[in-house]
């Protein structure tokens, strides 16, 4: 029975996430899916934009380029639902691997905590290149704690490295990783003998500590080897200066600023304080423990990277209930629950059965993600503006100032139109030296000259958001409760005024309006 209860809970581990990530639509899917086949069908690797007005023709580094060609690939031979299985298969490997590294025998209880810290996360699952991030991370983790003595174990990491590097920007975490285990390994040689003790972390020869940098240079040379060049570094390292758009994109802001998601905060926050105690009470060692403090202020910092903190709760959970365990042999309870174990057991199974076919039931099947309706109403692109536009301008080549979290989405869906901005510019691409492009977009539209500001782009079609509000859905008690009064500050979409100067102009006329998007094309002037 407890084989059996292992197996099923490895099945909901894979059906849940593949439920959640099966209904959810990556805003940037759109142009990860062209410049992926732009890679496959042109001569020449594409080095140009050729996506928006505001850039088209100029050079940008696309730090995502082999995971845009693996996704295409993976669309047009296999359909979308299989992205979205790939994609949940390696966020069940990460906690497997993670599992394996940290716990000493990964069974039913590991998979009960890991289930539990995807329930807590599951608003970060999408199908999306950022999920094979942890997959990656738990490899390097893997190494480290079990293969590190192994001769040419280590020599894995570098082209771990690079897979991660050609896949999704998030590789730099990497060389955190790295440099985690080679300051924790350093530890012991520089601190006096009496206080090693409180670090509870053994002392390794200095070859693994020359190993270290070693493999760190060999990754960072590997991580060349691609379409750029040195320059894919320099972009990963543009990220770390512009800071405007971590303000302004819901998952780069903190975990405390709004939304809130509570579960994981919950989650994490309980993961803290155990891990606090286990290390004070010298059952955590120090590499581990600075693992997660680093991994808790990430995301804290920025919402996206509580994906890392609950990969790693679920070993950390797993561990305090087995030393629970351990306590409670001699308490009556604990008897109780060994005498019945195999009713436990029972109960499990049937338990887990009844949420796999739950969640199994919710799992949403297609290939035509663009034509879907389900993952539209779910995901609010606007798809019926879209076939609107497409039919209304017949293929013809048009500029269109955007709705910026649509751009993505529009580069695909419609290919003839240029935008003015897509989810590729959110970060490193700059309107001046001083000015990124994301804030030229946004403060632009909050100026009381915007629509001659828009017209001055050179732009005959204006697509907007419709609803009065930013952010689709009910807000959350959390929400209303942590922000209060301020709340409408947080849920109001201030382009209202926008779509007003935009009516009043006398230049632009409404050709298309529905719930989620106006459509204005502009006026001729009479000869």
């Amino acid at each position: 029975m407890k084989k059996l209860l292992f197996w099923l809970l490895l099945l909901l581990n894979f059906v849940f996430p593949l439920a959640i990530v099966s209904n959810a639509l990556d805003g940037d899917f759109g142009w990860h899916l062209r410049f992926g086949q732009d890679i496959h069908t042109q001569s020449s690797f594409p080095y140009l934009d050729t996506y928006t007005f505001t850039k088209y023709g100029q050079p940008w580094i696309n730090h995502e380029w082999g995971g845009d060609w693996f996704f295409y690939q993976i669309y047009t031979h296999l359909g979308y639902f299989w992205i979205n299985v790939i994609v949940t298969i390696a966020g069940v490997l990460a906690f497997l691997i993670i599992g394996q590294a940290l716990v000493k025998k990964p069974g039913v209880l590991f998979l009960f905590f890991a289930l539990v810290c995807q329930l807590a996360a599951y608003h970060i699952f999408s199908p999306r290149l950022a999920m094979f991030s942890q997959l990656f991370a738990a490899l390097i983790i893997l190494i480290f704690e079990k293969y590190y003595s192994r001769p040419g174990a280590l020599l894995l990491i570098p082209f771990i490295l690079w897979l991660w590097s050609s896949i999704h920007g998030s590789w730099i975490l990497g060389f955190i990783i790295i440099n985690i285990y080679l300051s924790c390994a350093l530890l012991p040689h520089i601190v006096s003998n009496k206080y090693q003790k409180y670090f509870n972390e053994e002392k390794k020869p200095l070859t693994f500590i020359y190993k270290l940098i070693g493999i760190q240079i060999i990754g960072a040379i590997l991580i060349t080897i691609n379409p750029y060049g040195i320059k894919i570094w320099q972009e990963i390292l543009q990220y770390f200066g512009q800071n405007y758009y971590k303000a302004h994109i819901s998952e780069w802001t903190p975990s405390y600023a709004y939304p809130v998601f509570p579960k994981i905060l919950i989650l994490q926050t309980i993961t803290l304080v155990l891990i606090i105690y286990g290390f004070i009470k010298r059952r955590v060692k120090f590499t581990h423990f600075t693992f997660f403090l680093a991994f808790f202020y990430a995301a804290m910092i920025y919402k996206r990277q509580a994906i890392f903190t609950a990969l790693l709760s679920a070993p950390i959970l797993c561990h305090t209930a087995i030393l629970m365990t351990e306590r409670m042999n001699s308490l009556k309870f604990y008897k109780f629950i060994i005498q019945h174990k195999e009713k436990i057991y029972f109960i499990g199974v049937v338990a887990t059965l009844f949420l796999i076919n739950f969640y199994a039931l919710q799992i949403h099947y297609t290939d035509d993600v663009w034509n879907d309706k389900i993952l539209s109403h779910n995901n609010a692109p606007p798809y019926e503006a879209v076939q609107f536009l497409r039919q209304y301008t017949a293929g013809k080549p048009i500029k269109l100032f955007n709705e910026f979290s649509w751009g993505g989405y529009l580069n695909w869906t419609l290919p003839n139109a240029l935008v003015f901005l897509d989810g590729r510019g959110s970060a490193t691409w700059m309107y001046d030296q001083k000015t990124s492009m994301l804030q030229r977009y946004i403060e632009m539209k909050e100026q009381d000259d915007a629509v001659e500001q828009i017209e001055a782009t050179g732009v005959n079609y204006i697509m907007l958001r419709y609803p009065n509000f930013v952010i689709s859905g009910t807000p959350s008690f959390a929400d209303r409760y942590l922000f209060g009064a301020n709340f409408k500050e947080y849920f109001v979409n201030h382009e209202e005024k926008l779509r007003e100067k935009i009516d009043n102009s006398g230049r632009w006329k409404k050709i298309y309006s529905d719930a989620r998007a106006n459509i204005w094309e502009k006026i001729n002037p009479a000869p």
